[in-house]
């Protein structure tokens, strides 16, 4: 799930009349959910077409259902790479962006992505809300940085640790940077001020996972969100945008984690071959 750097663009170019944008999408990827969520806030969703992958996934990766895959008709995103790069060893991860007049690969970069449609694709259309003030860039940048070093990949480095020593540290690390954010968000709404900004859209997806996916399956458990009182909040604040809640759907995120193997590099790992879900919510319970 970690993004891919592909030998694209450095900037993906700005839409013409003849474009016809196209997202390759997993429920279950938090990098995905930047993009989804961006998508929500600019009011940009139509401008673009989408094919989800199957839920979960195999050894040999993504698959999709072919009558989904408007380009090729490919059954897996491998494929789908295969065609658009031949003679280029990409790891097939989502997101990804392409130009469906040009069957043409933009972008496999989900920070690119994500700030592409913040700024209206590069300006190409209006949006409802500004996410990334001109006064704020390099805040931003520097947020999103370390929220992506410190708090998205983290919970991952936390869970495909090898060694008990490697999982403390790590651990500790990634529990270190929650408590900075805790801090900083019992002083103000949201990661840079009074109003959501592009940052907010790093930090949401990693925390709205956590405590049904990174605590369990990843052990990334000192603590869950709900004990934390500003991140708490800020959850219910992010949820409470209009569109934000409808960019998740914790049941296909619970499914894809742990009924998926995850890769890891050129390892393909299997974090849970009983293939349970773990029921968080005891009024489950009452309903089976």
């Amino acid at each position: 799930m970690m993004t891919a750097k592909n030998s694209v663009e450095t900037k993906i170019p700005r839409p013409t009349m003849e474009s016809r944008l196209h997202l390759y999408l997993a429920w279950g990827c938090p990098f995905c959910h930047r993009i989804l969520t961006a998508l929500a806030l600019t009011g940009l969703r139509d401008h673009v077409s989408y094919t989800w992958m199957r839920n979960i996934k195999g050894p040999a990766g993504w698959e999709i259902a072919p009558a989904d895959e408007p380009l090729f008709g490919e059954d897996s995103l491998r494929n789908v790479y295969r065609r658009l790069q031949p003679g280029v060893d990409a790891a097939p991860s989502v997101p990804l962006l392409v130009d469906l007049s040009t069957k043409r690969l933009l972008s496999s970069d989900s920070a690119q992505i994500t700030r592409f449609i913040a700024t209206g694709m590069d300006g190409a259309h209006a949006i409802e809300r500004e996410l990334v003030p001109a006064q704020l860039v390099d805040q931003i940048d520097a947020m999103n940085l370390w929220l992506h070093r410190h708090v998205n990949r983290a919970v991952y480095e936390v869970g495909f640790a090898t060694s008990q020593g490697e999982y403390e540290r790590k651990l500790a690390v990634l529990f270190q940077s929650l408590d900075r954010l805790e801090l900083r968000l019992a002083e103000q709404p949201y990661l840079l001020g009074n109003t959501p900004s592009e940052s907010d859209l790093f930090l949401l997806p990693t925390l709205l996972r956590f405590d049904s996916v990174y605590h369990p399956l990843f052990k990334c458990c000192y603590q869950y969100i709900a004990d934390y009182p500003a991140l708490s909040g800020y959850l219910s604040r992010m949820l409470e945008i209009d569109g934000v809640a409808a960019t998740y759907d914790e049941f296909l995120t619970k499914q894809h984690y742990f009924c998926s193997v995850m890769h890891v590099g050129n390892e393909v790992r299997d974090l849970n071959p009983s293939r349970l879900i773990p029921v968080t919510q005891y009024s489950m319970l009452l309903q089976a």
